[in-house]
């Protein structure tokens, strides 16, 4: 809808005879003055409806953009979640819906906190798990249980013995004491009763 389009509208519904017509294209305006206040009132109209259009956009998370964005991560998480500088509404909507949805108690959420605190795929050891530990070997027979072992540096080995467990290599550069962000992050997505033990690494080999 145009400001000229609402315009003709309302004088469309004027009472017959009170003014003159609306002029034909490229004839003379006989009603000046009637028309610049109804184009007045056009505008207006115009306006209220472009903003009815985009208030239908501001109504569902997929769609909403701008400041009524923020207003609803603000809502829902108050100063826990705010935009990052710079950032678009892509990902910041990105980053809302996780936080409303999120994916809790799994390996792969552990990772993924790993990976965002980081920049790079940690590595995640699960003591019962046969794919992070493997058979038993030695420096000397690596290819034996898959160069994993018992008793012997930079090897490791499982145990049925330490259930709800896991170790969390973070390959920060360094081997300083993990981050309490990280480490309040990693407790947030963890099974309740499952125990984390959390490392900083110079590589995740």
């Amino acid at each position: 809808m145009t400001q000229a389009g609402l315009a003709r509208r309302i004088r469309a519904l004027l009472p017959a005879g009170w003014f003159p017509p609306a002029p034909a294209m490229g004839d003379v305006e006989g009603a000046p003055v009637l028309n610049a206040m109804l184009q007045g009132f056009g505008g207006m109209f115009a306006w209220v409806w472009g903003l009815l259009a985009g208030v239908g956009a501001q109504t569902r998370l997929a769609t909403m953009n701008g400041a009524l964005l923020d207003m609803f991560a603000a809502d829902f998480f108050g100063t826990m979640l705010v935009r990052g500088p710079g950032e678009s509404d892509d990902t910041f909507r990105t980053r809302i819906a996780e936080a409303l949805f999120p994916s809790l108690g799994t390996r792969p959420d552990v990772a993924d906190v790993l990976a965002d605190e980081t920049g790079h795929a940690g590595r995640v050891i699960e003591p019962r798990n046969a794919a992070d530990c493997k058979g038993l070997g030695t420096t000397t027979a690596p290819a034996t249980g898959g160069g994993y072992g018992y008793g012997v540096a930079a090897l490791r080995y499982g145990s049925r013995a330490v259930p709800f467990q896991l170790f969390a290599q973070l390959p920060t550069g360094n081997a300083s004491q993990p981050a309490t962000q990280t480490l309040t992050r990693l407790a947030a997505v963890m099974p309740a009763g499952a125990g984390a033990w959390v490392q900083d690494v110079e590589t995740d080999e």
